[in-house]
């Protein structure tokens, strides 16, 4: 669920969509011969908290990652991500946390990457 909330969050950020198409965000993989830049978001993993017998909330660890031919662009991107995403909560969530983030460059697709991490808790679904 915390896909959808990534989503709507991205795509409604307007300094991020000024840079990168609404239709060039995709969950775990992109579109085969999607034109640079995209984002490509992922759930990496979910944490269950309980209090006593029931449950409590959700531990959600995700990434973001933006893919660009050029740097400069990349870090534009970057930047707009995080604006788009950290210390933000939504109906369901606590606010989101960034918890690191890599940069590198991929020599098979000749592209430039940034991968950012977060955390959020989730009190309900």
């Amino acid at each position: 669920m915390i896909g959808l909330t990534v989503a709507k969050l991205l795509k409604a950020h307007q300094g991020l969509i000024a840079l990168v198409s609404a239709a060039n965000i995709f969950p775990y993989v992109a579109q085969e011969d999607t034109p640079l830049p995209l984002i490509i978001y992922t759930v990496d993993s979910v944490t269950p908290e309980y209090a006593k017998d029931v449950w409590a909330d959700d531990l959600v660890n995700f990434s973001v990652i933006a893919l660009s031919d050029d740097y400069a662009s990349l870090q534009a991107i970057a930047a707009e991500i995080r604006d788009a995403l950290e210390l933000v909560s939504d109906t369901y969530t606590k606010r989101i946390i960034m918890t690191g983030q890599v940069e590198g460059f991929n020599l098979a697709e000749n592209v430039f990457l940034n991968k950012q991490s977060f955390t959020v808790e989730i009190e309900s679904y």
